[in-house]
């Protein structure tokens, strides 16, 4: 049920920056006249540097963080609230926020590289931006989260939980 909670909710949410990106695009598209576009392609050119670099930064970020709390958990070291989330008493619990905080991590990165190209194609009329935000928007959408993919991801942190701390055991 708490998984369930937990998927439900980072769906909603890669949905919803999703679908601002698709509006925002129909808007650039279709709702603004075609002026005459700006001189140059510095912005465009900026537009695909930044989103080869924020599109490898989604798949190395996010699991960089994922570590770290990872670690924590493994080390009975994970933050205590005053409050504690419910579910957040179990090893899975704490995993399942996790995967949550680094889906929203990875897809916030790629959602901000393609607003710029998004800019950048509605200033300069490049199709190189417009490219790099079909790219980004795919990217974003290929990590949509579902149950299966979500319970396999904990289920793998789980075990490496468990090595973490039988690895302690002989320090």
């Amino acid at each position: 049920q708490q998984l369930d909670a937990i998927v439900r909710t980072s769906q909603i949410i890669l949905a919803a920056l999703a679908m601002g990106i698709v509006m925002f695009a129909g808007i650039v598209l279709l709702g603004i006249p075609g002026d005459k576009p700006a001189e140059g392609r510095l912005l465009s050119m900026i537009a695909v540097a930044v989103g080869a670099s924020n599109l490898v930064l989604c798949l190395v970020v996010p699991g960089v963080i994922a570590a770290g709390n990872r670690r924590k958990i493994a080390a009975g070291a994970w933050p205590a609230a005053e409050q504690p989330a419910a579910g957040a008493q179990t090893d899975f619990g704490r995993l399942a926020m996790v995967y949550q905080v680094k889906m929203i991590i990875g897809a916030a990165l790629l959602e901000g590289g393609c607003f710029l190209a998004l800019c950048a194609y509605m200033i300069e009329r490049q199709l190189s931006s417009l490219a790099v935000a079909a790219v980004l928007l795919a990217a974003l959408l290929a990590h949509f989260p579902t149950r299966r993919r979500v319970e396999a991801w904990i289920e793998d942190q789980l075990r490496r939980v468990d090595e973490e701390r039988r690895f302690r055991q002989f320090e």
